[in-house]
């Protein structure tokens, strides 16, 4: 067999150092790594100390929010029954003539209409308490001045079905509203709390009219137009 042999100092095919060399090397680089490694966990020590105490019981008791809402049964009960509002049909406005020239518009003083409704229901026991509102807009006709209209607005309860007993609310409300120059135009606003009305548990089908009451006048030209 042929053999080799490294020249004196020289690293051999292997690529291998020399004993010498290499025994030192190597505790230079364990004890490098060692102070290294010492420094790292005193590092992480340090870190994972904390005078905070951390709650580990999974039985602690939460401490409530203040800022979130809380809520009470009464909160989830079902809302107040409250009829529909309707302005009845024909009812929604009205003029008021000179007197004994009704029907003819060269004499026409004033005319009311009715523009807006809203209502508002609270019940206790079997008493239903309603609120209504109304709103609209008073102008002058040709022979308009300034001075005071008087509205006649009422306000009905019925059922939606008739059952042949009548209403069970119905009341004529009468309205001042002052009109003045330069205009002689004004708007009106009026909200009507006393509406209350006894029900029971099958009068969830009522309806709540509203509209101008002109009276036997207004009856009597319905009449002669049918």
């Amino acid at each position: 067999m042929h053999s080799t042999r490294s020249r004196a100092g020289a690293p051999d095919r292997a690529g291998l150092s020399m004993p010498g060399q290499g025994g030192a090397r190597g505790r230079a680089v364990r004890a490098a790594a060692a102070a290294a490694i010492s420094a790292l966990l005193a590092a992480c020590t340090s870190m994972g100390s904390s005078s905070t105490p951390v709650a580990t019981s999974a039985t602690a008791t939460p401490t409530p929010d203040p800022n979130k809402p809380h809520f009470a049964a009464a909160d989830f009960a079902k809302d107040t029954y409250c009829p529909p509002l309707v302005i009845r049909s024909g009812t929604e406005a009205m003029s008021l003539w000179d007197k004994g020239h009704d029907g003819e518009p060269d004499y026409v003083r004033f005319l009311g209409s009715i523009g807006k409704t809203a209502r508002e229901c609270h019940q206790n026991g079997d008493m239903l308490s309603i609120k209504v509102g109304i709103a609209g807009r008073v102008v002058a006709g040709p022979k308009g001045a300034a001075g005071t209209v008087t509205l006649p607005l009422r306000v009905v309860v019925v059922k939606q079905v008739s059952t042949g007993k009548g209403p069970l609310y119905s009341q004529l409300f009468k309205i001042q509203v002052p009109v003045a120059p330069p205009t002689l135009s004004a708007d009106y606003s009026q909200t009507f709390d006393q509406v209350n009305v006894k029900v029971g548990p099958d009068d969830h089908d009522l309806i709540i009219y509203v509209g101008f009451d002109e009276g036997t006048k207004k009856k009597d030209k319905v009449a002669a137009q049918d």
